[in-house]
C-alpha cells in the first residue's frame, strides 16, 4: 500500500486519465455516421450499417481481451497495464483517423476494445494502492471523472469537429492521452508488484477460467454480477427508444432534439453528482444495502417517466436517476475488488467486465426488438436507468 499521498497523487492522474479517455471516446461517437459519410461509405443503409458496427465492435474486443491484459497485470505491474491501456487508446484513435475505409475504421475500433481498457486497468491498480477503507471513495472519484466526459465529450467534440473535422478530434485526443500515458509511466508508483506471484507456478488457481469459475460460484459475487448485466442489458436497450419517446411527446423535431440533449445531459450531471457520493457510503455502509437502496430508487424514477410531469418535471427525473445509477456498477466493481487478492485482483476485474459485456452487447438489440411488439411509450414505462450514461458509443468510454 501506498503512503497517503503516493496514493492520493494517483487518484488524481487516474482520474485525469478517466476523464480525458471518457470525453475523447464520447466526443468522437455521435459523429460517427458523419464520419463514415467522409469514407464514402456508400448508401444511407450502409452507412448506417457500418456505423453499428463501429458501436459495437469496441465492445466485442474488450470483452475477449479484458481477463487477458488483467491475468498479465497480476503476474507483472498495475501500473503498466494503465499505461498500457492509454497507450493502446492513443494509437487506436489514431489510426481511427487515419483510416482511409469504413472497414478500416472497424478494424482500428476493434483495436481500441482490445488494447485500451482504462477502467479496468485503474481500478485494478486502485485496489492494490488504496487503503482498504477508501476503495469506495476512490472508485467513486474514478466514476465521477467518466460522467465529467460523458457530460462535456459531445460539446467539446462538436465544436472540434465543426472547427477541424472529425479526423482532427482524434488527432488531438490520441496526443492528450499519449500524453497521459508518458505522465502516468513517469508518476504512479508499483512499476512490479510487491508481492510474491504464485501465479507463475499456480496456474489453476489464478488462471483466466479460474477468475470466471469463482465469480460465478461464490454466491454473492454472482448475484451482484447477474444485477450488473441486467442494469446494462435493460440501460442499453432502452435508450434506443429514449429519443422516439421524447419525440412523441413533442411533435415539433428540433424542440424534441434539444429536448433530448438537455435531459441526456442532466443524467449525467446527476452521475457527475452521485459517483463520488456513492463512493463514499460504500465505505461506511454495506456496499450490497446500498445497491439495493439505489437500484430500487432508480426504478421510481423509470415508473415517473409514465407520469404526466412535463419537461421540467423529466429534468428533475432524469437527474435523480442519474444520480441513483451512478451507484450501481461501482458497487459491483467494489465488492470484485473486496474479495479478490494481490495474486488475482486483476483477472477477476477483467472478467468481472467480460461478463458485463453481455448486457452492452445484447442490450440494443433486444429494445429494437421489443420496440416492434410494443409501442415506444410502453417501453419506455419498463425502461432502465439512464440510458444516456452511455448514449452512442458511450460503451467506449470504458476502454
Amino acid at each position: 500500500m501506498m503512503p497517503p499521498t503516493e496514493w492520493k497523487q494517483s487518484v488524481r492522474i487516474l482520474w485525469g486519465a478517466r476523464f480525458l479517455s471518457s470525453a475523447g471516446l464520447t466526443g468522437i461517437s455521435p459523429f460517427i455516421p458523419y464520419y463514415m459519410e467522409h469514407l464514402n461509405a456508400g448508401t444511407t443503409k450502409e452507412v448506417l450499417m457500418w456505423t453499428g458496427l463501429s458501436m459495437s465492435a469496441p465492445a466485442l474486443s474488450y470483452a475477449l481481451f479484458t481477463p487477458l491484459w488483467g491475468k498479465i497485470g497480476d503476474r507483472w505491474s498495475r501500473k503498466w497495464m494503465v499505461v498500457r491501456s492509454l497507450i493502446g487508446l492513443a494509437i487506436s484513435m489514431l489510426f481511427m483517423g487515419l483510416a482511409q475505409t469504413p472497414f478500416e475504421f472497424v478494424l482500428f475500433r476493434l483495436c481500441q476494445g482490445a488494447f485500451g481498457g482504462i477502467s479496468d486497468a485503474s481500478s485494478a491498480f486502485i485496489g492494490t494502492h488504496a487503503p482498504n477503507k477508501q476503495q469506495g471513495a476512490a472508485l467513486g472519484q474514478l466514476e465521477r471523472a467518466s460522467a465529467a466526459g460523458l457530460l462535456v465529450g459531445p460539446l467539446l467534440g462538436s465544436i472540434c469537429v465543426n472547427t477541424w473535422g472529425s479526423s482532427s478530434l482524434l488527432f488531438i485526443t490520441a496526443s492528450l492521452t499519449m500524453s497521459f500515458a508518458m505522465l502516468a509511466a513517469f508518476v504512479l508508483t508499483g512499476a512490479k508488484n510487491s508481492y510474491r506471484q504464485p501465479a507463475i507456478t499456480d496456474n489453476h488457481n489464478t488462471g483466466i477460467i479460474h477468475a470466471f469459475v469463482s465469480l460465478v460460484s461464490h454466491p454473492l459475487a454472482r448475484r451482484l454480477i447477474i444485477a450488473g448485466v441486467l442494469f446494462k442489458l435493460v440501460d442499453f436497450s432502452t435508450f434506443t427508444m429514449f429519443t422516439p419517446y421524447i419525440r412523441e411527446l413533442i411533435p415539433s423535431s428540433k424542440v424534441a432534439a434539444l429536448t433530448v440533449g438537455v435531459l441526456l445531459a442532466m443524467s449525467s450531471v446527476g452521475e457527475l453528482v452521485g459517483s463520488s457520493w456513492w463512493g463514499k457510503r460504500n465505505d461506511r455502509y454495506s456496499p450490497v444495502r446500498n445497491l439495493r437502496l439505489a437500484g430500487m430508487l432508480c426504478g421510481l424514477c423509470l415508473l415517473a417517466h409514465t407520469l404526466p410531469i412535463g419537461v421540467l418535471g423529466l429534468m428533475i427525473i432524469r437527474f435523480l436517476q442519474g444520480f441513483f445509477y451512478s451507484a450501481l456498477l461501482q458497487t459491483v466493481m467494489l465488492n470484485v475488488l473486496k474479495s479478490s487478492t494481490d495474486q488475482d485482483r486483476g483477472v477477476r476485474i477483467g472478467a468481472t467486465n467480460s461478463i458485463l459485456m453481455a448486457g452492452q452487447i445484447t442490450g440494443p438489440s433486444i429494445g429494437v426488438w421489443v420496440g416492434g411488439v410494443w409501442n415506444t411509450g410502453r417501453i419506455s414505462s419498463h425502461g432502465c436507468s439512464d440510458g444516456c450514461r452511455f448514449f452512442v458509443g458511450t460503451p467506449s468510454n470504458r476502454f
